[in-house]
């Protein structure tokens, strides 16, 4: 019963590293330590919102 639950998880993963893949492709100016800051701070609100639950 666990897996439905980590398959979710793991799709939000997934969207947000894809998302910033492809802003970084569409970027000439984005720098690797912007990207890592930006996925940082997504990932916060990930754990923000599974903390509050």
């Amino acid at each position: 019963m666990e897996k439905k639950p980590l398959r979710l998880e793991t799709e939000r993963f997934k969207h947000i590293l894809i998302k910033a893949y492809q802003r970084g492709e569409l970027s000439d100016n984005i720098t690797a330590k912007d990207m890592v800051q930006e996925l940082a701070h997504q990932l916060k609100q990930v754990f923000k919102r599974d903390n509050n639950k």
